[in-house]
């Protein structure tokens, strides 16, 4: 089967959330299909990346981008009434690239990573059409907006808002609709609930990822991210200024390290703190990951699965997050790690493992065992196969309304919301 699958930027290197699902996806994919590729590049680096897609696709057509200019032109949606992110990740070139390609190539089957890529799939008679959601990022702009002030805030809310009638849109337009993980079929079921929604789980690569002995009496903490994403600005401002403090008060030699790339300006400066190290972009996070005594994700603005959670289980270290962090993967709090929600607690489960290498050792040994258990990419990815199977079987038409296979997601260990840690008529201009 052809496959045309198209991606809001280079899905490799496979180092940060939304190049590692798409990435994991085409790999699958390409056992059993011949893949055509179309992706913008929002720089030189990202778009020479693309060589390293070529053994796993038929075609890889790579659109260079100025981020800078799609940011002017997303300013059009002000005015519009579409939400930014249509227009930002708007380009002739790329709709210009998909047709060339459908004229070439007889396609069975599209697929579009994000709802940014909706606008670029075409109307093709009889030819099922996917789009994988992940997460429900209109939820994540309103999440920007209670964590920003005036006048950021009203645009968020805004954005947030438009975004969410433009996914309900977007929606209405495919066979098969994919999100991350339960917690996000829940929420786009709740102002979608005739949408034909499946859950395909993130996974995490088990063999890259293996755990290290740890370093006798560390008390090195770790972060790990893109430091020019919102979420992990906001994640690691709020851990130095109100977790951070308290931990040294009780445990004075406790550091924290941030590794990723793009830090901002203001997790620059993080750097001035006593104690605090801004490491920046690394080519392979493990060494930092591994002599960690505990990974902290203290993300107050989150949704679907975080990556950095699953890769520090996978490499046996353990882990305090948030509930919100914590959504999307279904791990028992208390046994598989930690989870906090204000800054006293937070602080106090991470001094509760800095003091106890037992508990250490046994949080991590149990943590890389959910992953092996849960987490493997190709268990994950076998709900996609279904997914495909039962979009094709529509014959590119629209399918009735309800879930489509998602039986390969973690049933949730907890029960119900149980996080406690201690113990689209959008006219698509793609539519030709």
């Amino acid at each position: 089967m052809n496959i045309l699958f198209l991606t809001h930027r280079v899905p490799y290197p496979p180092d940060k959330g939304d190049r590692i699902r798409s990435y994991h996806l085409i790999r699958h994919l390409a056992r059993d299909h011949r893949l055509h590729l179309a992706c913008q590049a929002w720089s030189r680096e990202e778009a020479e990346a693309a060589e390293g897609l070529r053994h796993l696709c038929r075609s890889v057509e790579v659109v260079r981008r100025s981020a800078r200019w799609a940011t002017w032109r997303s300013l059009t949606g002000l005015v519009t009434g579409r939400p930014l992110t249509v227009p930002y990740f708007g380009s002739r070139e790329l709709q210009r690239a998909v047709r060339r390609r459908c004229r070439h190539d007889p396609i069975d089957l599209v697929m579009a990573f994000s709802s940014g890529m909706a606008q670029f799939v075409p109307r093709l008679p009889g030819i099922p059409r996917i789009i994988d959601f992940a997460d429900v990022d209109s939820d994540k702009w309103m999440q920007y907006a209670r964590h920003a002030g005036f006048p950021r805030s009203l645009i968020y809310t805004l954005e947030g808002h438009r975004l969410r009638r433009y996914e309900k849109e977007v929606a209405g337009r495919f066979d098969a609709c994919l999100v991350i993980s339960r917690a996000e079929a829940d929420l786009f079921r709740s102002f979608c609930p005739d949408c034909p929604l499946g859950v395909v789980p993130n996974g995490v690569d088990l063999e890259y990822f293996r755990p290290r002995e740890m370093s006798p009496g560390s008390q090195e903490l770790v972060f790990v991210g893109v430091m020019d994403y919102h979420a992990n600005v906001d994640g690691v401002l709020y851990f130095c200024r109100e977790i951070l403090p308290l931990i040294r008060r009780r445990i004075p030699e406790a550091t924290f390290t941030i590794v990723g790339g793009r830090p901002t300006p203001a997790v620059r400066r993080l750097s001035r703190l006593e104690g605090v190290s801004v490491v920046g972009y690394v080519r392979d996070v493990r060494p930092y990951v591994g002599r960690a005594a505990v990974c902290v994700v203290p993300l107050r603005i989150a949704r679907g699965v975080q990556n950095k959670i699953l890769e520090a289980m996978a490499c046996g270290r353990p882990v305090v997050t948030t509930g919100r962090a914590l959504e999307g993967i279904q791990a028992r709090p208390g046994r598989d790690l930690l989870v906090a929600d204000e800054a006293r607690s937070f602080a106090d489960r991470t001094v509760e493992l800095l003091q106890d290498e037992k508990m250490r050792e046994r949080i991590g040994r149990q943590a890389r065992a959910l992953v092996e258990d849960r987490y493997r990419w190709e268990r994950c990815l076998r709900s996609l196969d279904e997914i495909i199977k039962a979009a094709r079987r529509t014959g590119g038409s629209f399918p009735e309304s309800g879930f489509i296979p998602q039986h390969n997601e973690p049933e949730d260990l907890n029960g119900p919301n149980d996080r406690s840690g201690r113990s689209r008529p959008a006219e698509s201009r793609g539519d030709f």
